[in-house]
């Protein structure tokens, strides 16, 4: 019973860490091929080494602070534990929020980086998010340069052309999956037809459906 409640609190100590830098990457930036493998394998794997640099941390401070468990008292097991189970408990305690502090801080990090790098190298799976939720700017009247709803045309299959203010678009890897919403005020253009205003507030465009996106700051015939 001792070992396996052991067993767990080791894998709480890496998995809980590690979920907070995967849910801190992925706030930044999308992933290139998400997985179910292959982001565990990332969380425990980064989660125990914060863990353990973590650790080492907090038992070398627990050598000039007592209200820590020192090493000493540490490697003698659960007899240690029993009679000090307050500093034990705050050694823990300690252990796990720092590691938790440097995987959030190490997935903003590296998100970030990766946000900045979509927009430079095409990668699987992000080109779409990464330009189309990056900032959009224009010139006002005085040749100011402030940023600016971006405005959207999808070009359809069938030769429909959608116009609108960006609202939001999925991750999928799979560009048939991948939708575009786009928000109000709405222009319709069919295939050799004239342009019109739509009612509707937003629409969503299926990703399989699109041939073409045109996008950037709105220009002067955009959507009224």
């Amino acid at each position: 019973m001792p070992g396996s409640v052991v067993g767990l609190l080791g894998a709480l100590l890496a998995a809980t860490p590690g979920y907070l830098y995967l849910f801190c990457y992925e706030r930044r930036t999308p992933r290139d091929m998400p997985g179910g493998g292959r982001d565990i394998a990332e969380m425990f794997a980064v989660g125990a080494s914060s863990t353990l640099a973590a650790a080492f941390g907090v038992l070398a401070l627990a050598e000039v602070w007592h209200g820590l468990l020192p090493l000493e008292r540490l490697v003698q097991g659960q007899s240690a534990i029993v009679a000090r189970p307050w500093p034990a408990l705050a050694t823990g305690a300690l252990v796990l929020g720092v590691s938790a502090g440097l995987c959030a801080v190490l997935g903003h990090v590296l998100g970030g980086h990766t946000a900045y790098a979509v927009r430079h190298r095409v990668r699987q799976g992000t080109v779409w998010h990464g330009v189309l939720t990056s900032p959009c700017f224009a010139r006002d009247e005085h040749g100011v340069r402030t940023e600016t709803r971006r405005f959207v045309a999808v070009h359809l299959m069938d030769g429909l052309r959608v116009e609108g203010y960006f609202q939001g678009v999925s991750r999928d890897t799979d560009t048939a999956t991948r939708d575009i919403a786009l928000s109000r005020p709405i222009a319709l253009t069919p295939a050799g037809g004239e342009r019109r205003r739509s009612s509707a507030s937003t629409v969503i465009v299926p990703g399989a459906l699109v041939r073409l996106i045109e996008t950037g700051p709105a220009p002067t015939a955009g959507p009224r």
